[in-house]
C-alpha cells in the first residue's frame, strides 16, 4: 500500500479517525442539540410586558400599577418562579396584588378578571381550585393577607385563616366552565394552588396577593388585564381596573 501525500510545509493536523462516533460524543452531540433547542423554543415564547403607556414599576417581574376609587393594583407579567417551570406554555400566570385603601369591602372573585385584546378576544381567569375534589393537605398563603376573609368554599385550604362571614356563593357555572381548561394539560400543580389568588374579601384598609392564571395567550400583540371592582351586597361594580401590556 503506498503511503498518503504529505501536505506541504509539513506533516499537518491529523486526521479524524474513521468509523462510528464514539457513544460519549453521540450522547455529547445529543445533549447541545437539546440545550440548542431548548435556547431557542425560549427565544420564541411569548413574553408580556407592560404598554410604554402604563405606570411601569422598576426591578424585575414586568410590573405595572393603576389605581381606581381608593384601590391600587399592581399586575406582575414575568414572576412565575414555581413548577411547572414552562407554566406559561399552557396558561398565562400573572401575579396580582391589590391594596384596598376605599371604605368599601372588595369581592374578589376569579369572574372579575379578565385580559382582552384589541380586537375583542378574551381570556379567561381559571379557578385553580377543584371544589368538588379531596384535598390532600393545606397550602399555607403565598403572600400573607392583610385583613382579607377567605371565601367559605375555600376555607378547608387555607386553616387558620379568617374565613369572610357574609354571603358568598360558589359559582359553579363558572368553575365548570373554565376549571377543565387545566386538566386537559395536566394542570394545575401544588405549587399553583399554593400561589394562587383565593376568592374571598378585602377589607378596607386590606391587602391581599397571589397569582391569577389566564387561559393560554396567543395570536395576539396587545392586551388590557382588566379587574371589576365589586361590593359583595352589590351585583355591579363600583369601578374598574385596566392595566395595558403588550405582546412580545
Amino acid at each position: 500500500m503506498e503511503p498518503e501525500p504529505r501536505r506541504a510545509g509539513g506533516a499537518g493536523p491529523p486526521r479524524r479517525p474513521r468509523g462510528p462516533i464514539p457513544a460519549i460524543l453521540r450522547r455529547a452531540l445529543g445533549h447541545a442539540a437539546l440545550a440548542t433547542g431548548l435556547l431557542l423554543a425560549a427565544a420564541c415564547a411569548t413574553r408580556i410586558v407592560p404598554a410604554p403607556t402604563a405606570d411601569r414599576l422598576p426591578g424585575p417581574g414586568a410590573a405595572a400599577l393603576a389605581e381606581a376609587a381608593g384601590v391600587r393594583v399592581i399586575v406582575a407579567a414575568d414572576a412565575w418562579r414555581g413548577f411547572p417551570a414552562d407554566l406559561a406554555d399552557s396558561v398565562t400566570p400573572m401575579l396580582v396584588t391589590i391594596h384596598n385603601g376605599s371604605e368599601r369591602q372588595l369581592m374578589i372573585r376569579y369572574e372579575h378578571f379578565a385580559l382582552t385584546s384589541p380586537e375583542g378576544r378574551r381570556f379567561a381567569a381559571l379557578p385553580p381550585f377543584e371544589i368538588t375534589g379531596v384535598v390532600s393537605e393545606p397550602v399555607p398563603g403565598f403572600h400573607p393577607p392583610v385583613r382579607f376573609g377567605v371565601a367559605p368554599y375555600l376555607s378547608r385550604w387555607y386553616p387558620g385563616w379568617t374565613v369572610f362571614g357574609g354571603p358568598f356563593p360558589f359559582h359553579t357555572a363558572y368553575y365548570d366552565a373554565f376549571y377543565p381548561a387545566f386538566t386537559r394539560v395536566a394542570l394545575p400543580t401544588g405549587d399553583m394552588v399554593q400561589k394562587a389568588l383565593p376568592e374571598g374579601v378585602v377589607e378596607p384598609g386590606g391587602r391581599v396577593a397571589g397569582f391569577v392564571y389566564f387561559e393560554e395567550v396567543k395570536d395576539v400583540e396587545a392586551l388590557t388585564f382588566a379587574a371589576r371592582l365589586v361590593e359583595p351586597s352589590a351585583a355591579t361594580p363600583f369601578a374598574e381596573v385596566r392595566l395595558p401590556f403588550v405582546v412580545d
